[in-house]
C-alpha cells in the first residue's frame, strides 16, 4: 500500500517511546546473558567469547573501574582495537554507571591529550601514560580476583553514557555527551528496525574512535546475536567478503564511501555475495542511486540508508530499499524516523516550510543527545526550545542539513547549509583545519575548503600565506598530521603570497586555484626511467590518484591516498600481477619502494628519485639490495610493524 503523504512540518512515528523510559544496555545486555550464557557473544582474531564470560570479565573491570572512582557523570577512556577486549571495556563502562569516552588508538598524541582533557577524563583504559589521567591495563592479573556478579544498582538512564568528539566550526572539536536512556532506546529501536534475533551474526567494521560501534554492538548484544569483529586494517571487498563467508555474517554495517568502492569492485570482478548476508546497512555519507543499481546486478541483499548524527545518538531516519525500484534521483532517500524520533523542516525564522519545499532538518525525540559536553553556549546554539512537541523542556537539535519530504514522505537529502562536509564518511569543519594550519608558526594566513574531483571523492585543499620564516608543504603536513585525525588532514596544499579577498573582506573561493589531486608542491620527476615492479606500481599509484608523478619513498597515505583508494590499487595491482595481493601488505607497505621489494622478496635499498606514471616501466630507477640474516629480518619486521601503525590510522568509519 502507498504510504501516506507526511506532514510539510513533523514526523513522529506511531507508539512512540518518550526518552528515558525502560532499561539501560547493561541491564537489557545482562538479561540475554541470563537468557543464553553459553551463546556465542563476540568472535575476533583470538576466538570467540560465550555472553556468560563477556559479562563476567565486563563486570571484573567495572568492580576495579569502580575502585578507581568511576562513577555517574565521570569520564573513563578507552584506547583499546578492535575486538574482544574493547567489547568488554564499554560494556564494563557502563556497567560501573560512568560515560567512556572511545580514542583510537592510532590518534596523535597531541590530539588524544587535547581529548583527554576536555572530556576531564581520570581514567584511561588501555596501555601507555598520560598526565593527569591514570591508566587501567585490562588484562592485569588482578581482575582474575575481582568479583564476577552483575552490579546491584543499574545507572540512571539520564546520566551520561559516552562522550564523542565531532569536528567544531570554533576550531576545537565539540564532546558530544550521550545518557543512558538515549542509548538504551537507539538500542531497541535498531534491533526491531534491521529485525535481529539470536541467530543473526553482526559485524563490527567501525573504528573503535566512532559512534557507529555502538550501533554494532548494542543492538546484537541486547537481542543475544554475535558479533564478528572484522579483521583490521580495513580490508579490500573480496576479503571482506571471505571474512564475511567464514563468520556466516548476516548483518553489516559500512560507511557508505566503502560500499560504493564494494559496488565497482564488484562491476570489475563479478562474483557472488556472501549467501548468509541478509542486510547491508550503509551510512556516514550520501549514497548514491547508481551504486544501489551496481549492487543489484550482483546480488539480492537488501539495502537500507541510514542518516543520523552524532548528536542524535548515531542513527535517527532509515530508508528501506528493499524490493523498490530504483528511485528518480542521483541520491538516495534517507527515508522516515525511527520510532520515538521527531522531525522538523524549518526556514530560518524556525517556522514549517510548505509542502515539498527545502527546508533545514531538525530532529528531536528520545534520540537526542544531552548537548556538548560542558560546553552550555554551544549547546544552547544547536539544541533548541521544541516549539511543537508540548513537552516540558523538549529540544531539538538543528542539524545544519537541508532536506525536503517526498511525494511518498521519505526524506530526501539535499546538502549542508553551512561549510561542513563528510571525509570518507567523517565530519570535518574546514575552519577547524585552517585553525589547526595557523598554530605553525610560519603561517600568517590560512584557508581550507573542499573540493569534489570528477570521480566523486572529496578531498580538502589547504592555502597558506607564510610569513618571514620559511616553511614546506611536508612540514606543514607533518604539523597537521600530529594534531588532526587523518581524514582532517588536507591531500594538496597550495603556498600563496597572499590569500585572495573580495571587495568584503572574505576569502575569494573563486579567485583560489585547484590543485591535482596529489599535487604535493615537489620538483618534477627527474631521471633514468624505471624498469620492473617498481614502475607498474607507480604508475597504478598514479592512476589511482590522478597525478603524473609518485615518488618512491611517497607515502600513499601522505600524497592523497586513503584506505578506499587503496581498494582500487588492490584490484589493479592484483589483476596486473596476476595474483591477489593481501590488502595487509598494502598497508604495512605504503611507498612504491617498500612494496615492490616487499612483493619481490627482497629488501629497498638506498637511493632516491621520483616514478613518473605514464604507464609501466615509467620513471626514474633507484637502487634496491637485498639483506640477508637476522638483522635485515628484524629491520623489515619493525618497518611493517611501524607502517602498520601508521596505516591504523586510515581506518574507515564516522558519523552518520
Amino acid at each position: 500500500m502507498e504510504a501516506e503523504p507526511m506532514d510539510s512540518r513533523t514526523v513522529a512515528a506511531p507508539g512512540t517511546e518518550q526518552p528515558g523510559t525502560g532499561e539501560c544496555v547493561s541491564r537489557l545486555f545482562e538479561q540475554r546473558v541470563r537468557a543464553n550464557p553459553d551463546g556465542v557473544a563476540v568472535s575476533d582474531a583470538a576466538g570467540a567469547v560465550t555472553y556468560a564470560r563477556l559479562n563476567a570479565d565486563a563486570n571484573r573491570l567495572a568492580d576495579l573501574l569502580v575502585e578507581r572512582g568511576a562513577a555517574a557523570e565521570a569520564v573513563v577512556a578507552i584506547s583499546l582495537p578492535r575486538g574482544r577486549a574493547l567489547v568488554t571495556a564499554v560494556l564494563a563502562v557502563l556497567k560501573s554507571g560512568a560515560g567512556y569516552l572511545p580514542l583510537d588508538p592510532a590518534l596523535p598524541a597531541q590530539r588524544r591529550a587535547e581529548l583527554l582533557a576536555a572530556a576531564g577524563a581520570r581514567l584511561l583504559i588501555g596501555t601507555g601514560t598520560e598526565d593527569g589521567v591514570e591508566t587501567v591495563d585490562p588484562a592485569a592479573p588482578e581482575l582474575a580476583a575481582r568479583p564476577d556478579q552483575d552490579r546491584p544498582q543499574a545507572p540512571a538512564l539520564g546520566d551520561l553514557a559516552y562522550v564523542i568528539f565531532t569536528s567544531g566550526s570554533t576550531g576545537r572539536p565539540k564532546p558530544v555527551a550521550v545518557t543512558h536512556g538515549s542509548l538504551a532506546h537507539h538500542a531497541r529501536a535498531i534491533r526491531d528496525a534491521f529485525g535481529l534475533t539470536p541467530a543473526d551474526r553482526v559485524l563490527q567494521f567501525a573504528n573503535p574512535g566512532f559512534d557507529v560501534l555502538g550501533e554494532e554492538l548494542y543492538p546484537a548484544l541486547v537481542t543475544g546475536a554475535g558479533v564478528a569483529v572484522a579483521p583490521a586494517p580495513v580490508p579490500p571487498p573480496v576479503e571482506l567478503e571471505e571474512f564475511l563467508r567464514e563468520q556466516a555474517v548476516t548483518l553489516a554495517n559500512l560507511p557508505t564511501p566503502y560500499w560504493d568502492q564494494w559496488a565497482r569492485d564488484l562491476d570489475a570482478q563479478p562474483r557472488p555475495l556472501p549467501a548468509a548476508l541478509r542486510l547491508l546497512v550503509v551510512g556516514s555519507d550520501t549514497a548514491y542511486t547508481h551504486t544501489l543499481a551496481a549492487w543489484r546486478r550482483h546480488g539480492t541483499v537488501p539495502v537500507v540508508n541510514a542518516y543520523g548524527l552524532t548528536e542524535t545518538t548515531i542513527t535517527a531516519t532509515l530508508h528501506h530499499l528493499a524490493d523498490r525500484p530504483l528511485p528518480g534521483t542521483d541520491t538516495l532517500p534517507i527515508g522516515r524516523p525511527l520510532p520515538g524520533v521527531e522531525a522538523h523542516l524549518l526556514d530560518a525564522d524556525l517556522a514549517p516550510v510548505p509542502a515539498g519545499e527545502p527546508g533545514e532538518l531538525y530532529l528531536g525525540g528520545a534520540l537526542l543527545a544531552r548537548g556538548y559536553l560542558g560546553r552550555p553556549e554551544q549547546t544552547a546554539e544547536r539544541f533548541v526550545p521544541d516549539p511543537f512537541g508540548g513537552r516540558p523542556g523538549a529540544r531539538l537539535y538543528r542539524t545544519g542539513d537541508l532536506a525536503r519530504f517526498g511525494a511518498d514522505g521519505e526524506l530526501l537529502f539535499l546538502g549542508r547549509s553551512d561549510d561542513q562536509v563528510k571525509i570518507r564518511g567523517q565530519r570535518v569543519e574546514p575552519t577547524e583545519v585552517s585553525a589547526a594550519l595557523l598554530t605553525h608558526p610560519a603561517v600568517r594566513q590560512a584557508h581550507v575548503r573542499a573540493v569534489r574531483d570528477d570521480g566523486g571523492d572529496t578531498r580538502l585543499v589547504a592555502y597558506a600565506a607564510l610569513g618571514s620564516q620559511p616553511a614546506t608543504v611536508a612540514e606543514l603536513r607533518g604539523h597537521l598530521a600530529a594534531r588532526l585525525l587523518p581524514a582532517m588532514v588536507p591531500a594538496s596544499y597550495v603556498l600563496l603570497d597572499e590569500l585572495p579577498l573580495t571587495a568584503n573582506g572574505k576569502i575569494d573561493q573563486r579567485a583560489l586555484p585547484v590543485p591535482a589531486p596529489a599535487d604535493t608542491s615537489a620538483p618534477p620527476a627527474v631521471g633514468a626511467p624505471a624498469a620492473g615492479l617498481e614502475g607498474r606500481i607507480a604508475a597504478i599509484w598514479c592512476e589511482v590518484l590522478k597525478t603524473d608523478r609518485v615518488g618512491l619513498d611517497d607515502s600513499f597515505f601522505e600524497i592523497g591516498g586513503h584506505s578506499l583508494l587503496l581498494v582500487q590499487v588492490q584490484r589493479k595491482l592484483s589483476a596486473e600481477l596476476g595474483r591477489p595481493v593481501n590488502g595487509v601488505e598494502l598497508f604495512a607497505h605504503p611507498t612504491v619502494r617498500t612494496l615492490a621489494a616487499h612483493l619481490t622478496g627482497r629488501e629497498a635499498g638506498d637511493g632516491s628519485g621520483d616514478v613518473p606514471g605514464a604507464g609501466p616501466g615509467g620513471g626514474p630507477g633507484a637502487g634496491s639490495g637485498s639483506g640477508s640474516g637476522e638483522r635485515a629480518d628484524a629491520r623489515r619486521a619493525a618497518g611493517t610493524r611501524l607502517q602498520q601503525r601508521r596505516a591504523a590510522r586510515q581506518t574507515a568509519g564516522g558519523a552518520r
